[in-house]
């Protein structure tokens, strides 16, 4: 069974969110012999730079990183065009094995630009709701959402779970009692909160200290 933990001024989390992956680090793996590597690559009989070069001329975009498999010589490479990013698998010929979109947040995709508040908050409405308002910050409402790390690590969702969240605005991050208030019932809304209007320098339970979050949510009734 999962215990819940109480999160007086944030949203409760749950136990099984303790060690997120993105504080995990690999201190055991040494690195490759320069040797080993250097005659890999020879072997494979393609560099890196032609990777990228192939890369660029099909998406039209600029590479950021790359980084190939000296054992096939294929290569991933992640590129800009002016409006998408993709991460591309390429084989040793150069051809293009898989492209996919790489979303700049995760979860439901966005477009158009962003509301910003004075709070520093901001936020894309992904559906309009047609309801009501949450009266007042004390207002006790009814949500779906699910919670990412801004590397599309996902801690907490209670769409996973099956199971609505219900709570008080002002009992929750700061994020939410604005981003929240403000939507209708029926809406939903991507929001990208920042660490003071989150869990702040020190964090909690599953969430770093610092982090901004990616939330989104859906809201089902005022209460």
């Amino acid at each position: 069974m999962i215990r819940p933990l109480v999160a007086l001024a944030g949203l409760t989390l749950t136990a099984a969110f303790a060690a997120p992956a993105i504080l995990a680090e690999d201190f055991t793996t040494l690195p490759p012999e320069p040797a080993v590597v250097h005659a890999a690559l020879a072997s494979a009989g393609v560099s890196l730079s032609a990777q990228i070069d192939a890369a660029q001329k099909a998406t039209g975009g600029l590479a950021l990183n790359a980084s190939m498999n000296p054992t096939d010589g294929s290569a991933n490479v992640q590129v800009y065009t002016a409006d998408m990013c993709f991460d591309l698998v390429l084989a040793k010929d150069g051809s293009v094995t898989s492209k996919t979109e790489k979303p700049r947040f995760p979860g439901d995709p966005i477009s158009g630009e962003w509301t910003e508040t004075s709070s520093g908050l901001k936020f894309w409405d992904i559906k309009e709701g047609d309801g009501a308002t949450p009266p007042s910050s004390a207002s006790r409402v009814r949500v779906h959402y699910t919670g990412w790390f801004l590397n599309g690590e996902e801690f907490d969702s209670s769409v996973k779970r099956g199971q609505p969240a219900d709570f008080p605005l002002n009992g929750v991050i700061k994020g939410w009692t604005e981003g929240v208030g403000s939507m209708k019932v029926g809406g939903k809304r991507k929001l990208i909160i920042p660490s003071d209007l989150g869990y702040g320098p020190n964090g909690r339970a599953s969430i770093p200290g610092g982090a901004t979050l990616v939330f989104d949510v859906e809201l089902i009734a005022i209460l």
